[in-house]
């Protein structure tokens, strides 16, 4: 008897959940995108169980991927109305251009900057 099976990972996109925020990788004003990837096994090309569920954001502005808390991601994969704070944002995947973000806010810095121009913080 041949059994056909297999282990693999799916992403789910959350398109009901859309936010207006400011993003804090580049400082814009921007719309925050939720999605959720997970592993699953499928037996006979059907998904039976799904374990490891991580949940990111994604901003519109430029494209940076954010993670975010497991509860927070639950909640938005149940429907509740949930506001993403910039705190519940984690950057993941940042480049290492000669540019990066203030660590207090987020605004987007160049190499020549001693202080951030948005809160001040010397760097």
């Amino acid at each position: 008897m041949i059994f056909i099976g297999g282990i693999s990972q799916g992403r789910k996109d959350f398109d009901f959940f859309r936010q207006t925020m400011i993003c804090k990788k580049c400082g814009r004003y921007s719309s925050i995108s939720v999605f959720m990837v997970y592993t699953y096994f499928s037996f006979f090309f059907i998904p039976l169980f799904k374990w490891g569920k991580q949940y990111y954001a994604v901003s519109n502005c430029c494209n940076t991927v954010f993670s975010i808390d497991k509860e927070l991601g639950k909640a938005i994969e149940n429907g509740e109305n949930i506001l993403l704070q910039e705190d519940d944002l984690t950057i993941i995947g940042m480049d290492h251009s000669r540019t990066n973000n203030c660590p207090d806010c987020g605004y987007l810095l160049t190499p020549e900057y001693a202080f951030c121009p948005k809160c001040g913080r010397k760097l």
